[in-house]
């Protein structure tokens, strides 16, 4: 009876700590799957905040325009988009398109190209100068040089121009601007023979600027 009732109490022993061991197990499976879930949500979020670095307030559009007539004629129109890195710095890319007629010997050309730019703000946080910018870019533009037997013949352009520029705002995102610019490689092509897009070495432009 006594060795009877030593097997029954050991027999309750072993499944107790069975359970008990069960329970354990699927505890710390537990934890490991929770652990996991907290890992993958930071690894998520981590993305996420990298994805988040470009915003769309950063980003800004617009077209300039120019014009200028006497013994030619040039119409300029310029569109570009852009981002902005901080208060201070912004940079972009455009397309130009010129239509070029000399009133003299009545003929015309259609100039085209694109651009690339640098505006730097020194004083984007002074009320009244947050408007003035200095402007860079390099611009690459396609012309007719010369005519050979009837046909055109046309050739890229080269120009660095350098300047500043002002834009005001007039509705929320909205501004005008205006820029004088030099193009800094004018005099030395001049001075070789080669030939500008411009007649002058300095132009201007107005146009009309948006800020997301």
């Amino acid at each position: 009876m006594k060795v009877g009732l030593f097997f029954l109490v050991v027999i309750v022993l072993s499944t107790n700590m069975s359970f008990a061991q069960i329970n354990d197990d699927e505890i710390i499976e537990d934890e490991q799957i929770d652990n996991t879930v907290i890992k993958n949500n930071r690894k998520n979020n981590k993305i996420r905040q990298k994805k988040k670095v470009l915003k769309v307030d950063n980003i800004f559009i617009g077209t300039t325009f120019s014009f200028s007539i006497s013994n030619s004629m040039y119409l300029d129109i310029s569109p570009y988009g852009g981002y902005l890195f901080g208060k201070f710095l912004g940079v972009g890319i455009g397309g130009t398109y010129i239509y070029f007629a000399d009133l003299i010997i009545n003929q015309s050309d259609n100039i085209y190209g694109g651009r690339l730019f640098v505006n730097l703000r020194p004083f984007s946080e002074l009320r009244g100068l947050n408007g003035l910018y200095a402007h860079v870019e390099g611009e690459y533009l396609n012309r007719t040089y010369a005519y050979s037997g009837g046909k055109p013949l046309r050739k890229f352009v080269p120009a660095v121009n350098v300047g500043l520029g002002y834009n005001t705002a007039f509705d929320k995102g909205f501004a005008f601007t205006a820029e004088l610019l030099l193009n800094t490689l004018w005099f030395s092509r001049r001075n070789q023979g080669l030939i500008n897009v411009y007649n002058l070495p300095w132009q201007y432009r107005v146009g009309i600027y948006y800020a997301f």
